[in-house]
């Protein structure tokens, strides 16, 4: 992949706005050409060369008030940078629309594919690499493509400079080409060792946005504790900055000091021309001028492009991490189109595996076999790492299985169903997320309902929902859940999980979560499936899977249950 990065990073610039890029890339081209024709021109209008036609120096032109000398050349040389600007400033801004787009497109892309894929390699992958990549290495791949007409200016620049070398001294012409090879391969070699740093300084990258992360949710429980805070703050901040420091400074030192070289390699052939070379070598004064001010002229393009080298060495990099993101992001191949179910009254879960891959300790849920059913309550219970929330995304068609089948009614989980299946199931879990708004189907002029859920959630007080959006979201986690609830009700759907939900509630809320919303609900028709430790209101529940090992130890039905009792 690394030999292919350089292609694939024009190809990230140029595949979504093609003809805007030929557009800005030729502009940048007509401004390189009219850039190298500015010496020769003024050359030959002050006659500084005997081998260019020669120019009645007597010549002038009155204008405004001002008299100037040789005015057809004058004209030329002002057409000429009144192109340059022109054509530059367009190129330009074209790049900056083309750089604006490509990046929103870019992130929209990346967007995208998040969205289908699998919540298992999601988790893998965590969210402070995820957020690394989208809001880091996006921007430095389209900033690295961005250089690419400006690229060539300066190249175009420099060959027209070269040609206009070769032009006046053929010896000369091939001494500037061979130190230009022999700077060029040198200045490589510090590169190669800045960018072994710079691929150190973004995995840094990652480490440190997950420490700022676990900074920003994670202060409550650091204010508790002023021997955690300072170790999180001396073992895991500091450590990861100090990290990102050192290695940043060994990438920039390395890479700045080949710049300085870079600059000077110009002037180190002036310096041999003027001084050296003319020892040895018949030359003119009037070309001597000639060939030093177009080596004058040839020092910025020179380092405009070496300049250039370090910042595509960063947008490589990103490119290769957002490479190896994607690639280690799979895309679900399941149909997109929802299909309307035929009807079901039961889920059956039949010989289920699935295992945690790539991780340093093994572990297996199932197989399990199990049947869930409409206007039934069923409770998961168990130990810490039985397995509780894995089969509970399962049962949410989150994490595929590794073997085993699952039937809605008669309808088996597949690719072509997956998705339609998903549409049935509503579920809260421990890590929920709480949107500011109403989205999707969700009719938000259902106003009489909305009331009544935040009246019965004691909300009414604290949230308003107008045009579909809520008032605040700056709510205790108790609140946020029960916000989260009401959304899960309008939904309407037909299978409802619950992971923990009434944990962090007040009692007053834990029962009207257990013994209004969850009736409620069966007596609606709909199935239920709660992970709770709230063995109190075990009562209400038609079937307790108990779960130890990433197996069903046992399944107790509630005939089963007020027989005990």
């Amino acid at each position: 992949m690394p030999q292919r990065e350089p292609m694939k990073l024009f190809e990230a610039f140029t595949k979504n706005a093609p003809n805007m890029v030929f557009i800005s890339m030729l502009l940048g081209a007509i401004a390189g050409i009219c850039y190298s024709m500015l010496i020769p021109i003024i050359l030959k209008s002050i006659g500084a060369d005997n081998n260019l036609p020669t120019v009645d120096q007597s010549s002038a032109l009155t204008m405004f008030e001002i008299k100037v000398s040789n005015p057809y050349f004058a004209l030329l040389f002002l057409a000429i940078c009144v192109i340059i600007l022109i054509a530059r400033t367009a190129s330009q801004i074209l790049l900056v629309r083309i750089a604006t787009e490509i990046t929103n497109r870019t992130r929209l892309n990346i967007y995208r594919r998040i969205l289908k894929a699998p919540i298992d390699e999601l988790d893998k992958l965590g969210s402070s690499r995820t957020l690394a990549v989208i809001t880091g290495d996006v921007s430095q791949i389209v900033d690295g493509a961005g250089l690419f007409p400006g690229l060539l200016v300066n190249s175009v620049t420099l060959v027209g400079l070269l040609g206009f070398l070769l032009f006046l001294n053929t010896e000369l012409f091939w001494v500037v080409i061979l130190a230009i090879v022999f700077g060029g391969v040198t200045y490589q070699i510090p590169l190669y060792i800045g960018n072994h740093y710079f691929r150190k300084v973004r995995k840094h990258w990652d480490y440190l946005y997950e420490s700022m992360l676990g900074l920003v949710y994670g202060t409550k429980e650091l204010k508790l504790n002023k021997a955690k805070r300072e170790a999180y703050y001396n073992e895991i901040l500091s450590d990861a900055e100090r990290l990102l420091r050192d290695d940043s400074l060994q990438a920039e030192t390395i890479v700045r000091s080949a710049r300085s070289y870079g600059d000077l390699v110009s002037f180190f052939v002036i310096g041999f021309v003027a001084f050296v070379y003319v020892n040895y070598n018949s030359i003119s004064t009037e070309t001597l001028i000639g060939v030093i001010m177009a080596m004058l002229y040839i020092t910025g393009p020179i380092t405009a492009i070496m300049n250039t080298v370090p910042q595509l060495l960063v947008a490589k990099v990103a490119l290769g991490r957002v490479n190896e993101f994607i690639d280690l992001m799979s895309r679900e191949n399941a149909s997109e189109e929802i299909i309307r179910l035929p009807d079901w009254k039961t889920v059956r879960y039949s010989n289920l595996t699935y295992r945690y891959e790539g991780t340093n300790h093994s572990f297996q849920l199932g197989p399990i076999d199990m049947e869930l059913a409409k206007g039934e309550i069923a409770f998961i219970v168990g130990g810490n790492g039985s397995g509780k929330s894995t089969l509970c995304k399962l049962i949410a068609l989150h994490y595929p299985v590794h073997e085993g089948d699952i039937y809605f009614g008669n309808t088996r989980v597949d690719q072509s169903t997956l998705n339609s299946c998903r549409e049935a199931i509503s579920a809260i879990f421990t890590d929920f997320y709480l949107f500011d708004r109403l989205l999707g189907s969700i009719n938000p002029d259902e106003n009489s309902r909305i009331q009544e859920l935040l009246n019965k959630l004691g909300l009414d007080k604290k949230v308003k929902i107008e045009n579909g959006k809520f008032s605040t979201i700056s709510l205790s986690d108790g609140q946020k859940k029960r916000l989260a609830l009401l959304v899960e009700m309008l939904e309407d759907r037909d299978l409802y999980i619950f992971d923990e939900w009434a944990a962090d509630q007040d009692p007053s809320f834990k029962i009207v979560f257990y013994k209004e919303i969850l009736p409620e609900l069966k007596a609606r028709g709909k199935m239920v499936v709660v992970i709770s430790h709230d063995d109190r209101f075990f009562d209400i529940a038609d079937k307790i899977i108990v779960m130890d090992e990433g197996k069903i130890k046992k399944v107790q039905t509630k005939k089963q249950l007020e027989a005990v009792h």
